[in-house]
This record gives structure tokens, C-alpha cells and sequence, in this order.
């Protein structure tokens, strides 16, 4: 547990998060964060997940010929049926 100081902040209040707090949270610089208060006036800040992540990852896999975990068989009946050629 850390101890920290409502800083002013133009029209705002901020905090700074110590980084052994950041580091042990998995969070870094920039990341948004969802702020909750619970009934207690408690402060609650959660990592907003990114529905991006690991898409590059994944597309530079796939680029990789040799890479064919990331292959998938999106066949479907309308490939074998529909086209007329």
C-alpha cells in the first residue's frame, strides 16, 4: 500500500500512482483507466481493456507462411454453392 497527494491540476485533481504500483498493476503510461466510486466513497481505477490487442501479433502470424497456427478453415456452404463462375 502507497500513500499519495491530491495534487491540483488546472481544473482538475490528480494523483501520481508510485511505479512500483504501476509496475505490480501491469499499467503503464497512457493506458485509459475506468474510475468507479463505490457506495463508501471508495475509488476504484480499472484498466480499460484494449479489443485491439494482439492483433498485430496475430496478423504478422498469419503473414507468416510458416506460421500456420493462426490458419483457420473459414469455408462455408455458400463458397462451395453460390458463385456462379
Amino acid at each position: 500500500m502507497s500513500t499519495v497527494i491530491l495534487t491540483k491540476w488546472g481544473n482538475s485533481v490528480g494523483i501520481r500512482i508510485p511505479a512500483a504500483i504501476l509496475k505490480e498493476a501491469h499499467l503503464s503510461p497512457g493506458e485509459q483507466l475506468k474510475i468507479m466510486i463505490n457506495k463508501k466513497g471508495g475509488v476504484t481505477l480499472v484498466p480499460i481493456s484494449n479489443p485491439q490487442e494482439g492483433w498485430l501479433e496475430a496478423f504478422n502470424g498469419i503473414a507468416d507462411i510458416e506460421n500456420e497456427k493462426f490458419l483457420i478453415n473459414v469455408t462455408n456452404d455458400f463458397d462451395e454453392d453460390e458463385w456462379t463462375w
